[in-house]
């Protein structure tokens, strides 16, 4: 798996389909540094705003930076950061003091160790509500069986989530104090939708309530393929089929046959040939197809991964859409009988757009070999 995330990764890098959508705002001072182009680094956005009663840091270079944000009333310190290389950036600061003035100064540099600067000052809101203000409700890793649900709260408050399928019935209570919130549901039923209602209960007993909203789980990855008929000595293909791949990043599959050639056992053996593109998998839409034949340990193993599409710096979906036979796999007859065989389930997996796992339901047919 590991080295299959790794390939993953690499090739990822190499086939991502940009549509960028640019987009700047004035202010910013600029420190020295070129870029591979001679280009001085520039930040074209540097602003502290304020969103939903919490403000939100933004910059925005002409190359992908980090950078880190030092603030505080009357100096700097205070301290965040975003280590992350990328164009675009917001981080939304928590902890602050309603209604006050605060200082700061930004630092980014990019990956050659080019840096630039800006500075400022801005105004934290007067506060909203008695009770906790809960914003930037989010929900995130969602896969067939789990989500992550988070949220920030304008002071110290415990965090209380209601949820369950179309109605919030169920709930978990972490009675800490904390900005941050973050609850992970486990058990979900796949492509069903669940409703979420974030509670927050502050140091004074009052209790702010979050909007109500939803989500639903992922489709659950269907890979198999059908029975199969073939005679001693005759070669035929085999279609492997998927379902539910709606924005799928990538997939890796074995399929193991049983070791019948060397046994008794009256079942049938074949000898793998080839394996090759499907229709779903075809090199314009999943340009990493990788294949691997081990005869000797009577087993096919594939790898592949679709195109990914970006708005910007933001994953918007992949090429896979769906579903289809995603490889054809060649076999030939050489001992009679039907064919034990199974996807390994320890190395059959999906991997979303964002690189979180996806279980799969696994069938597969008998192929089954005639005299």
């Amino acid at each position: 798996m590991v080295t299959f995330v790794a390939r993953l990764l690499s090739a990822i890098a190499l086939i991502i389909s940009f549509y960028l959508i640019s987009g700047c705002d004035s202010g910013g001072s600029t420190g020295p540094g070129t870029g591979p182009n001679g280009d001085d680094l520039v930040l074209s956005q540097c602003e502290v705003v304020e969103i939903d009663n919490m403000m939100h840091v933004r910059w925005t270079a002409n190359r992908a930076t980090q950078g880190t944000f030092r603030y505080g009333q009357s100096a700097l310190v205070q301290m965040t950061n975003d280590p992350d290389f990328e164009v675009e950036h917001e981080i939304i600061l928590v902890g602050l003091v309603f209604d006050v003035n605060y200082i700061y100064r930004l630092t980014v540099n990019d990956q050659l160790g080019n840096t630039a600067e800006c500075e400022g000052d801005f105004r934290t809101p007067v506060k909203a509500t008695p009770e906790p203000y809960i914003s930037n409700l989010q929900v995130t890793d969602i896969t067939e069986e789990q989500a992550t649900v988070s949220w920030i709260t304008d002071e110290l408050a415990t965090t209380i989530l209601y949820y369950g399928e179309g109605n919030t019935g169920d709930s978990i209570v972490i009675s800490s104090f904390d900005f941050e919130h973050e609850v992970t549901l486990n058990g979900l039923n796949s492509a069903t939708d669940y409703s979420i209602r974030p509670e927050a209960v502050d140091l004074d007993g009052l209790r702010g309530i979050g909007t109500e909203t939803s989500f639903t789980t992922a489709t659950l990855l269907r890979l198999w393929f059908d029975d199969k008929t073939i005679a001693v000595g005759e070669t035929s293909d085999v279609a492997i089929h998927l379902e539910g791949a709606v924005d799928l990043g990538a997939l890796q599959y074995r399929l193991q046959f049983e070791d019948t050639l060397n046994t008794h056992s009256g079942n049938g053996a074949v000898k793998i040939l080839d394996l090759r593109y499907g229709p779903f998998t075809a090199p314009d839409i999943a340009p990493l197809f990788f294949q691997e034949i081990r005869n000797s340990q009577r087993y096919v193993e594939n790898e592949m991964a679709w195109t990914m599409y970006y708005n910007g710096n933001t994953r918007i979906g992949t090429a896979a859409n769906g579903g289809g036979t995603i490889a054809i796999l060649t076999i030939r007859g050489i001992k009679a009988g039907a064919l034990p065989s199974e996807f390994d389930e320890d190395v059959t997996f999906g991997l979303d757009m964002f690189s979180v796992q996806r279980a799969c339901s696994l069938r597969t047919g008998i192929i089954t070999v005639t005299q």
